[in-house]
């Protein structure tokens, strides 16, 4: 809210609103997350100022990783981190959202001081303070990339190097998960996908775990729950612990040779 006071300035930005511990409009069982202190309302003055705000709800779904933001809603349209490739869909709610941006975090994005995010603010929309999306590089059509869908049974060897990291990142492409390079990298969004795609199989819950691209304890315990089901983990012999060890790993091999060339 500091950052967007200060950069909306000269669009009648308001603060419409952070903390509200009361139940989401048109329910009386859904709590809003404003409640948490994980919600924002970026307001805006004047009708007018709508296509400016539009922009900046656009430049924000174009950051929305790297801010930690979960949801975006605006004008009657709606984007969640959780279905990223459906992109924005129209808005059903009471509340059409006309006169506020509302905008939700992450808990981790929400526990960053006010210093550490109107920095990071800074740095991912490259300061570009009047809602104008962030440059995309020329106006040439882009040459369309092609990625593999398919791949070599992998060594069972206990170490998750690039060719089975590239294994999953090309089946959660499969399903949807991820639209990135297939590059071997088990970072940031590798693992957003991994714990989006354990959470769509009911082992990573959204009442216990956030989203978060960080995979420790709780990601790989699910991981390895999820493993132990398809009997490639023989829990007689190992632990769940939530360590991505020698054994979870050649379980999670076993299981991705399973998927090949389905």
């Amino acid at each position: 809210m500091s950052w967007f006071l200060a950069a909306f300035k000269d669009l009648n930005g308001r603060n419409s609103g952070i903390y509200n511990c009361r139940a989401v409009r048109g329910s009386t069982r859904t709590t809003s997350l404003h409640g948490e202190g994980r919600a924002v309302d970026f307001g805006l003055k004047y009708a007018e100022d709508i296509p400016a705000y539009d922009r900046f709800a656009e430049q924000l779904r174009l950051n929305s990783a790297e801010l930690g933001i979960q949801c975006i809603i605006f004008n009657r349209k709606i984007f969640s981190g959780g279905y990223e490739s459906k992109g924005w869909h129209r808005y059903t709610g009471v509340n059409p959202h006309t006169d506020h941006l509302h905008v939700e975090f992450s808990w981790s994005a929400a526990r960053r001081s006010v210093d550490d995010t109107v920095a990071l603010w800074e740095k991912e929309l490259r300061g570009k303070t009047t809602g104008v999306v962030k440059p995309q590089g020329n106006t040439a059509k882009p040459a369309v990339e092609k990625f593999p869908t398919d791949y070599k049974d992998l060594a069972v060897d206990g170490v998750f190097g690039k060719q089975s990291v590239k294994a999953f990142q090309i089946l959660m492409r499969a399903v949807g998960y991820y639209n990135r390079a297939v590059d071997g990298d088990f970072g940031y969004y590798t693992v957003i996908a991994l714990q989006k795609w354990l959470r769509g199989l009911g082992y990573y819950p959204s009442s216990k775990y956030v989203i978060d691209g960080k995979a420790g304890r709780a990601t790989y315990k699910a991981l390895q729950q999820f493993l132990a089901k398809k009997k490639t983990l023989d829990t007689r012999k190992w632990l769940i612990d939530g360590k991505f060890g020698k054994e979870t790993i050649k379980a999670f091999q076993r299981y991705l040779n399973t998927q090949n060339g389905k």
